[in-house]
């Protein structure tokens, strides 16, 4: 898959010259953008909450951009970051994001967090899988990952390559 994404905005820099990639901070109304977001490998963390007091907080003291849908929601310091989305469906706000240039693509990315938990996933052996998934899908597939926290269980079906020509089309689209 060969794709020319527009370019990012500019990030912050750290360390040795190494761009940070932007982590996000999802308000209740935008958990399915959250699950995209994670697909595409962005660290994105689902506040369910409805008090706006401690989703500032975690935004502030993990260094997250809020990604919210409500028009009234005002930075109270410099440092706040707010990206608001207008558009309601998933794939609609992903292009949004893209056409802002909040987020942009890299292949190496791609479904390496764990869709559920936000954390990235880790290759484990194949004998690790048995009898944890299912039989044909076990006999099938060489690669398995899994996700520390939750302990899912990932393999690149055919569901994958579906995923990604959405995702291709998606930023071909912006």
């Amino acid at each position: 898959m060969r794709i020319k994404p527009p370019h990012p905005i500019p990030l912050p820099r750290w360390g040795e010259g190494r761009v940070r990639r932007m982590k996000f901070l999802a308000d209740r109304m935008l958990g399915k953008l959250a699950k995209g977001l994670r697909m595409l490998g962005y660290d994105t963390v689902y506040y369910r909450g409805e008090n706006a007091y401690p989703l500032i907080k975690l935004a502030r003291e993990e260094d997250r951009v809020i990604l919210t849908r409500n028009t009234k929601f005002i930075p109270k310091r410099p440092e706040d970051r707010i990206i608001r989305i207008g558009e309601d469906k998933p794939l609609l706000q992903l292009r949004e994001l893209i056409q802002k240039k909040v987020i942009s693509l890299n292949e190496k990315n791609l479904f390496s967090r764990c869709l559920l938990c936000n954390i990235p996933i880790e290759e484990i052996r194949r004998e690790e899988a048995e009898g944890k998934v299912p039989d044909f899908i076990y006999y099938q597939e060489k690669k398995f990952f899994q996700c520390p926290t939750c302990q899912r269980i990932y393999w690149q079906g055919s569901h994958i390559e579906n995923m990604k020509k959405k995702v291709e089309e998606l930023f071909e689209q912006s």
